[in-house]
């Protein structure tokens, strides 16, 4: 096979992964959407958590298609990303895997109604989002880092830097409001906010599926294996000579 053909093949390989995560990130927000709309008059979401929604009429339904896609999707973009060589090293690799199995275990323990956990279920779904969100954020400086340091993925950087850090300061207040829920005597002039878990987490949501969508998108659009450049190059310095 020619190191063209090999090279298309990989850029084939790359644009479907990109395609099946862009495509998954969307079938995930459609339900919510729905959800949101449908249940408007039964959960308050300022108040309200996003997995609260599977106690809504057939909110379960919906919600659980909702984090299949986005586990499905998430899996796409790390093997793409891994494919180019972005997603690589053991830390780096760790914490996509811990947001990718956190899904699917948020998926299979439900939630405990808003405020409080009272089940098994309920304690490892709550467990799981508090290792899962962290580490989407964590990981999103990594692949900013690698994105800057890759030729041809370094317009990407700053706006997966910058999500990375609104991640991180919105999953911060997240964090302190489910703390002055939790612990109302740690934290009694926070009591304030506890009507705003919701909303904290709705918006630490959609920023994490603007960074995943941004990573699909560059996966997509940017870049090129390095062994495809490098096979480019030399095919340029042979005709050169």
């Amino acid at each position: 096979m020619s190191d063209q053909a090999a090279g298309g093949r990989t850029r084939d390989r790359r644009r479907t992964w990109a395609l099946l995560a862009i495509v998954s990130f969307v079938a995930a927000l459609l339900p919510m959407v729905y959800l949101h709309l449908e249940s408007s008059g039964q959960l308050n979401p300022i108040r309200h958590t996003i997995s609260d929604y599977v106690f809504a009429k057939q909110g379960s339904r919906y919600f659980d298609t909702s984090l299949i896609a986005l586990a499905v999707g998430s899996v796409a973009l790390m093997v793409g990303l891994a494919g180019v060589g972005i997603v690589r090293g053991t830390l780096l690799t760790v914490l996509v895997t811990v947001w990718c199995v956190g899904l699917v275990v948020a998926l299979l323990f439900p939630t405990d109604p808003s405020p409080m956990v009272s089940s098994i279920s309920g304690t490892v779904h709550r467990w799981a989002a508090i290792f899962f969100f962290p580490c989407l954020s964590a990981a999103g400086f990594m692949l900013a880092r690698r994105c800057q340091l890759t030729p041809g993925w370094e317009r990407f950087a700053p706006v997966v830097l910058r999500l990375s850090m609104a991640s991180t300061i919105v999953l911060a207040t997240f964090a302190g409001i489910q703390l002055a829920i939790n612990e109302p005597d740690w934290l009694p002039f926070l009591g304030f906010v506890r009507n705003y878990l919701g909303l904290a987490e709705r918006i630490l949501f959609g920023i994490d599926m603007a960074l995943l969508f941004v990573l699909g998108m560059a996966l997509w659009r940017g870049a090129r294996p390095a062994v495809e450049r490098h096979q480019e190059a030399g095919l340029v310095e042979g005709g050169a000579r």
